[in-house]
């Protein structure tokens, strides 16, 4: 697994989609979301490359739906003891049914109990502290997630620096109130280049490249003009025009 990421979409492509699949979950009042949540996935993954290799996705809305409906059964069975299980759960339906060059990834469910743990860990030092942990607490069950999956034999790595990443947020996030929200692109940037700095498979790293700049330019010029003149139908080229910025600008080597 190594090469530059690449997304081959088109806005049309997307903006057909969200219309059919809004109007579908409509007008059967929430239940055809399971099938549309599948349909954009599909999307997403089928014109998602890295080295030129294709991503699928294989998972059905059926079997979506009836894995939300078993596992919110579970959870509010045990008034939400459960959740962190089921969350885990349907992590491994999602893993589990993506390809990568014609290999399906997985996600090990084993031992979920030590997920539960780290949740329940995580949860209790976030509201001891009122709050101000919880973007170490969000890093470390990023961690225990990502470190279960792998592919053709490989695992992911994350290398947690909780400290480093509470300063990063801390020091980005006064930076967005003093510019009133216009560092925001920045501040995207650099921590969405700080986590794929973690991030690895086996002996490979991901890196990742974003500029500020560039992403100012793209939601000044596509979010905020183009998608406000056309009342919102924009929209979907605006994303389209953003997933191909950042899979131009991530890397794994």
């Amino acid at each position: 697994m190594k090469g530059k990421f690449k997304f081959n979409g088109t806005g049309g492509e997307l903006f057909c989609l969200i219309l059919v699949q809004t109007l579908l979950t409509m007008i059967t009042f929430g239940i055809y979301g399971a099938w549309a949540v599948v349909k954009f996935i599909k999307f997403y993954t089928k014109n998602t490359t890295l080295d030129n290799k294709v991503f699928a996705f294989n998972g059905t809305g059926g079997g979506l739906f009836s894995l939300l409906l078993v596992q919110g059964l579970l959870c509010m069975i045990t008034l939400g003891i459960y959740a962190p299980i089921a969350y885990l759960k349907v992590a491994k339906w999602f893993v589990d049914n993506t390809e990568y060059d014609g290999k399906a990834m997985e996600l090990d469910d084993q031992d979920a109990c030590s997920f539960w743990v780290t949740v329940f860990v995580q949860g209790l030092l976030t509201a001891i502290t009122f709050g101000l942990y919880a973007p170490v607490a969000v890093l470390k069950i990023y961690k225990a997630v990502i470190e279960r999956a792998g592919w053709d034999g490989t695992k992911f790595g994350f290398e947690v620096r909780g400290g480093e990443f509470w300063c990063l947020l801390f020091v980005q996030g006064l930076l967005m109130m003093i510019t009133f929200g216009i560092y925001a692109p920045w501040a995207i940037a650099k921590v969405t280049n700080y986590l794929l700095g973690n991030l690895s498979w086996g002996a490979s790293a991901f890196k990742g490249t974003l500029e500020g700049a560039d992403l100012f330019s793209i939601v000044l010029i596509h979010g905020v003009i183009l998608t406000g003149l056309t009342c919102g139908i924009y929209a979907a080229w605006y994303e389209v025009k953003m997933l191909q910025y950042t899979c131009d600008h991530v890397e794994v080597g």
